[in-house]
């Protein structure tokens, strides 16, 4: 699994570090959202519960995580910010266009 340098954070994590550590360690029962880069190409990001990123396929198969949130609603404001930021900075929704210029 790999991080953005600029990752996004959640209001309601309070201990960023630690639910990183979870993550690289495959933890089945993390209480977390993470925002990650789609593996399609019709798809920009994607939103899934961080115990899941603990199965074989994504063992195999490493996300490219932006984001860390506490709840699904905290994700998808996660997703608007970068929306948000990406329309300013470049007038377009090119999200992943967006991201890739600090990575």
């Amino acid at each position: 699994m790999e991080l953005y340098p600029r990752l996004y954070i959640g209001e309601s994590v309070n201990n960023p570090n630690k639910v990183i550590h979870k993550l690289q360690k495959h933890a089945k029962f993390l209480e977390a959202y993470v925002v990650t880069l789609a593996k399609n190409a019709s798809d920009q990001l994607e939103i899934h519960k961080a115990g899941y990123l603990s199965q074989k396929y994504y063992r195999d198969n490493p996300p490219y995580v932006v984001g860390i949130a506490g709840s699904y609603e905290e994700a998808v404001g996660i997703v608007q910010k970068i929306a948000e930021e990406s329309f300013a900075a470049q007038g377009n929704c090119r999200l992943k266009e967006y991201l890739k210029c600090y990575m």
